[in-house]
């Protein structure tokens, strides 16, 4: 018998959850006890047991015992089964985790019993702990857990399909299950440590660092806090039903959520949105484009107030002292006098002839939206006021290798390439590779259908835009990035890490960013926001197939802190796009303390 995951209804609500399309026909039991929750504690690594009061015979601090040595959890995979048996009655619900234990002291690991468990109660273990023997420093093993759904012992007695009814709307008022690993002591009793229990959150493999916050525990500010799960229930409250998929990051932990196709049948195979599926960004390009142009400036000792003229090719005949002048700030903040909007193919042609161009100097354009093509006297030397264009952030393209010191290509039949080549190279380095979200480029990945087309809305049964290799024209638009990808970036960036951008020394080069509106659409004290849309494949009524992206920093000065990464592959019923989204979740689950 075949068993189908209604994922539609529950995908994405955990953390990493990930539904499948089909499996194996298992009927996964109920475990039936009293809820009640457990908080998550973490231990010192020694206990303090106290000080002796200075002028007596002993004013050392007294430690008794060593700290047991346990290794790092975290997950590997992470799969939900939710649903119905088909021809039957029977529900079920439960996940599948691997786990994978780490080493990373540099002494052997204490042997230990491994269990998880989940603060939400709403799934349990349904084995015994597993042991786990010592590991040697550096090593590492995996282990299987199954969790099966827990139903409350005072409802245990109510029809089966009444049981799940209730257990489905738990999961969703407490957006899914909130995991964490517990490790107990398994050697010898006469060896026992002093602190033979640990429980830590777990989350998925590589996020570790930032597993600070848990979903569940409110961000404040002041008066004024947020909750991370009224912030996804807000999220699904809008798009659910009326859009063909979408994915989402929030909070200041890997809470990840996603709905929906990511292609659908017609471009078969039909694929779930998932937290890690690639979709063109469009304009949040715009953002990644400016991490990576601000820290290499800075690994090169080059000023943000530099003008660009050296960094031209020196075969391009640039007719315009002021654009010879243009610095890489007045580009990235978007204030460069380029009043054209640039909504144009932003090829390599493209940006020798706009940037190689006679401007006119007593010419008084205006910023220009995006349906004026090719305007005449598109830059204005005399107005540096914010004016959005694609041409700021296209030719990062043509300047970042040579501030990299890559030699200039002398062909002009393959320089395009060979740009583009090293841009995307640069970016990788300087952005995603350090925080370990590697093979991220400007096209589909290769020998996957884990990216999305892009549609004209939920009950479009055509087939949608797939947009291809980009590398041409990326920069200004073209990244294709996950949830992940974003998240991870972002989170370092909030962390301060300095993994990305220098933050000590005297240096904080994303607070650099903020203050001189760096790549950011919005930038203000309660928010930080680039966003982006990209539209093809119109019909006579003007509905294109649409992508629509956000990526925002609710209260980078006052207000709750909550980073947000939200990726849409159509129209949203009713309109509006991905900011308008992001903001009202957010906005709407504000509250003030009691």
């Amino acid at each position: 018998m075949n068993v189908t995951t209604r994922h539609r209804l529950f995908h994405g609500a955990f953390a990493l959850s990930s539904f499948a399309a089909g499996f194996a026909a298992t009927f996964l039991p109920l475990q039936a006890f009293a809820a009640g929750g457990t908080p998550v504690i973490t231990t010192s690594p020694t206990t303090t047991v106290g000080t002796a009061p200075v002028g007596t015979v002993n004013t050392s601090t007294v430690v008794f015992g060593p700290s047991a040595n346990f290794p790092k959890v975290e997950i590997v995979s992470y799969e939900e089964k939710i649903g119905v048996v088909p021809f039957t009655q029977l529900h079920y619900a439960g996940a599948d985790l691997t786990l994978k234990l780490t080493n990373t002291s540099k002494v052997v690991t204490d042997p230990a019993w491994l269990a998880v468990k989940d603060a939400n109660v709403l799934m349990r273990q349904n084995t015994s702990g597993v042991s786990i023997p010592t590991l040697q420093p550096g090593a590492s093993t995996t282990v299987s857990v199954h969790l099966d759904a827990v139903l409350p012992a005072a409802q245990s007695q109510l029809p089966e399909d009444q049981q799940y009814s209730q257990w489905s709307a738990q999961y969703r008022n407490v957006c899914g299950p909130q995991l964490s690993s517990v490790l107990d002591w398994r050697g010898s009793q006469a060896q026992t440590p002093m602190d033979p229990h640990r429980e830590a959150l777990l989350v998925k493999e590589g996020w570790s660092d930032y597993a600070k916050v848990p979903p569940s525990v409110p961000i404040c500010s002041g008066n004024q806090c947020v909750k991370v799960c009224d912030i996804e229930k807000n999220i699904r409250a809008q798009l659910d039903g009326k859009v063909t998929g979408y994915g989402f990051f929030v909070g200041q932990y890997p809470k990840f959520g996603s709905y929906g196709d990511a292609r659908t049948a017609a471009d078969a195979p039909e694929t779930a949105f998932k937290s890690n599926t690639k979709i063109t960004v469009a304009s949040v390009s715009k953002l990644v484009t400016t991490i990576a142009a601000v820290r290499l400036l800075d690994q090169k000792g080059i000023s943000l107030d530099t003008a660009i003229g050296p960094y031209l090719p020196s075969d391009w005949n640039v007719q315009s002292n002021y654009v010879k002048n243009i610095t890489f700030a007045q580009l990235l903040g978007q204030r460069s006098g380029i009043k054209d909007y640039g909504n144009v193919s932003m090829d390599y042609a493209k940006l020798k002839s706009f940037f190689s161009q006679a401007v006119n100097t007593n010419a008084n354009t205006m910023c220009q939206g995006s349906g004026v093509v090719n305007p005449a006297n598109p830059i204005n030397v005399n107005n540096q006021g914010w004016c959005y264009s694609n041409y700021n952030f296209a030719i990062m393209r043509v300047l970042l290798p040579k501030v990299a010191g890559f030699a200039e290509d002398p062909n002009q039949g393959t320089r395009p390439q060979t740009l583009a080549n090293q841009y995307t190279q640069l970016v990788q380095q300087n952005v995603f590779n350090l925080v370990g979200q590697t093979g991220v480029t400007c096209k589909p990945p290769v020998n996957s259908t884990n990216f999305a087309f892009a549609y004209k809305g939920p009950s479009d049964n055509s087939g949608g835009t797939n947009w291809g290799d980009v590398s041409l024209i990326c920069g200004a638009a073209g990244w294709y990035l996950s949830v992940e990808d974003m998240a991870k970036v972002m989170l370092s960036l909030n962390a301060k890490d300095g993994k990305i951008l220098a933050a000590s020394g005297g240096k904080d080069l994303f607070e650099t960013m903020r203050q001189r509106g760096l790549g950011w659409d919005v930038d203000n004290n309660g928010e930080l926001e680039k966003n982006g849309g990209w539209g093809a494949n119109c019909d006579g009524n003007g509905v294109c197939d649409n992508i629509s992206t956000s990526v925002a920093m609710f209260g980078p000065v006052s207000g709750p802190r909550v980073l947000g990464v939200l990726f849409i592959n159509s129209n949203i019923t009713g309109g509006g796009g991905a900011q308008g989204v992001l903001e009202k979740a957010y906005n709407q689950s504000l509250y003030l303390k009691p």
